[in-house]
């Protein structure tokens, strides 16, 4: 179905950006069972849903953290202007309803009367301008280019103005906010709109218009927040251990009727296996290769659905320590002489798909027409020799006297990353090129990727991306990491052709998605020819359970099945 720029929506979880994925990511069908029976049965409250993570949170506040787990936790804390649906990812209202100009620059916003903080205060256009504001001064978050396109952002960004323009609050109705943009703004709704509104109330301290040197990067409350807008309030966070949250009763919407939700710190997926069929864990995100166990556990159901991400080697490209990846001949070599194919059977058991370019098949910006680049060892180390490199006795490919050798890091406990990892490691080395493997804590990695960490040498890890396909973050030159900017391009990518691409879907002059499609396809063409990253596989994200919990609802464009939380309720 073809959708209009108004209409195209971010997932819930990740609302108008993109996050790295601790986990390893096929219609939205439940398998093993499945849900049903709802007719006969009258939801009640009580319990808890305890979910599995090997991962912990860094921070709940949606302004500066960038990882999935995080995320996860604070979008059930804070409610989002909008929500997509999870089948197709349309854009829908939810804190509030919108206009927009006939020129497209300006969306005229009013917040639902019944939007309320947990601590009873209304939700305002205030708090809105808070979350903006504070992502614009922080120091560590990789998106601050999110809202460049508001007018007066990049001068309040880098202190040369003391206000934000382009953002009004009504003075006699603070439910009613405007935003002006300084140019046609294609992925406005999903990129800034899908944005959470901040209690300004809480935050207001830090985004104080006279003094610029304040940032809200280290504030307490970015991990005990005092009050919600979601259905879960912040009870606890023992860290490396578990994050609790608990009922919101004053949810503008209605009470969920879980009494909480508990995000579980795990060792590794086999334990967090091991803890969903003893029912220590209710619920959790599992890879293919637990199924054969989890299966047969009649305490559990299992959920399959396509989701919009994918799991990579990242190449960094900038890394003076690894100077032979600048040459994108070697880079090829290294698409070719992995077995993806076989990677998608063996590690992920078939549970998804081969991705040779940015998009996942779900997405309506999907690469079409694209070399694929199946196995071939032979191509591989034809084209290492045309880059001027010679076979040594050792058997690994040298220039210079300096050989092919990079260090791939993975986050430790995810197994089937680790496995990609052991998989690279020989097939790589039958090509003639040394590949050392590292295991780090997922906490940990992530600062050092976004922070352009030279430490890095080569990555895997995953994206969760939006259903807005708007890839500026990611691959805009403007976003390469460094220690002294945040960003999500932390391979150092830089291709004049990919930025006016990507400037094209965004600013048009032509929004409609055949337009941007367009845009995007030209630009997976030349990421397909590059490699900056070995692209791996779009896994297929497979859920457990317990099959007491009720409501569940998979979907693509919900990629924590989350999106109506509020409902889930425990049959006793």
């Amino acid at each position: 179905m073809r959708q209009s720029w108004r209409t195209l929506r971010p997932l819930v979880a990740v609302l108008g950006t993109v996050a790295l994925v601790a986990t390893a990511c096929s219609g939205a069908t439940p398998s093993g069972g499945g849900q049903t029976a709802a007719v006969a049965e009258t939801p009640v409250k009580g319990g808890r849903v305890i979910e599995g993570s090997f991962s912990d949170i860094q921070r709940l506040n949606l302004a500066t953290s960038n990882d999935a787990t995080s995320s996860k936790v604070s979008g059930k804390i804070y409610d989002s202007l909008i929500v997509a649906d999870p089948k197709t990812g349309e854009f829908k209202p939810n804190l509030g309803q919108w206009k927009v100009s006939a020129d497209g620059l300006n969306f005229d916003w009013t917040i639902d009367a019944k939007a309320n903080w947990s601590d009873g205060k209304p939700i305002t256009g205030n708090d809105f301008l808070a979350r903006v504001k504070m992502q614009g001064r922080s120091k560590v978050t990789p998106n601050k280019s999110v809202f460049n396109d508001i007018e007066g952002y990049q001068d309040y960004s880098t202190g040369k103005a003391t206000a934000i323009s382009g953002i009004k609050v009504d003075a006699t109705d603070p439910k009613k906010f405007s935003v002006k943009f300084t140019r046609i703004f294609c992925p406005a709704l999903g990129n800034v709109f899908g944005s959470a509104p901040m209690p300004e109330h809480i935050y207001g301290k830090y985004t104080v218009d006279s003094d610029i040197t304040k940032v809200v990067d280290d504030a307490p409350e970015n991990n005990a927040p005092p009050v919600a807008s979601g259905p879960f309030k912040f009870k606890e966070w023992r860290k490396g251990d578990q994050v609790i949250l608990v009922r919101n009763d004053t949810y503008w919407k209605g009470a969920p009727l879980l009494d909480e939700y508990v995000l579980k710190v795990v060792a590794d997926t086999t334990v967090q296996a091991a803890q969903l069929k003893t029912g220590e864990l209710t619920l959790a995100q599992v890879n293919a290769a637990d199924l054969a166990t989890l299966q047969g556990s009649d305490n559990i159901k299992l959920y399959k659905f396509a989701n919009n991400g994918y799991t990579y080697i990242g190449w960094r490209t900038n890394n003076a320590n690894v100077p032979f990846l600048q040459d994108k001949r070697v880079r090829q070599a290294l698409m070719y002489g992995i077995n993806t194919d076989e990677i998608v059977k063996a590690v992920y058991f078939g549970e998804g798909s081969k991705m040779v370019a940015h998009h996942p098949p779900v997405s309506w910006a999907a690469a079409k027409d694209v070399n694929q680049y199946p196995y071939d060892k032979t191509k591989a180390e034809g084209l290492l020799k045309d880059a001027g490199y010679a076979k040594g006795a050792d058997g690994i490919y040298a220039k210079d006297g300096k050989p092919i050798a990079i260090t791939i890091v993975t986050n430790q406990g995810n197994k089937a990353r680790e496995t990609f990892l052991q998989v690279a490691v020989e097939q790589y080395k039958q090509i003639g090129v040394k590949i050392t493997p590292k295991l780090e804590a997922f906490e940990s990695l992530v600062p050092k990727l976004t922070g352009g960490s030279p430490e890095v040498e080569a990555v895997i890890i995953g994206w969760q991306l939006s259903a807005e396909p708007d890839p500026f973050t990611i691959w805009h030159s403007s976003n390469v990491a460094s220690p002294t900017k945040a960003g999500n391009n932390f391979v150092g990518y830089s291709n004049p052709k990919v930025d006016a691409l990507i400037e094209q879907g965004r600013n048009g002059p032509d929004c409609s998605q055949p337009a941007r499609q367009k845009a995007y396809q030209e630009m997976n063409k030349i990421l397909n020819d590059d490699v900056p990253y070995m692209f791996g596989v779009a896994d297929g994200r497979i859920y457990a359970a317990d099959s007491r919990i009720r409501s569940l609802d998979p979907g693509s464009f919900s990629p924590n099945m989350d999106w109506n939380i509020e409902k889930w309720w425990i049959k006793q």
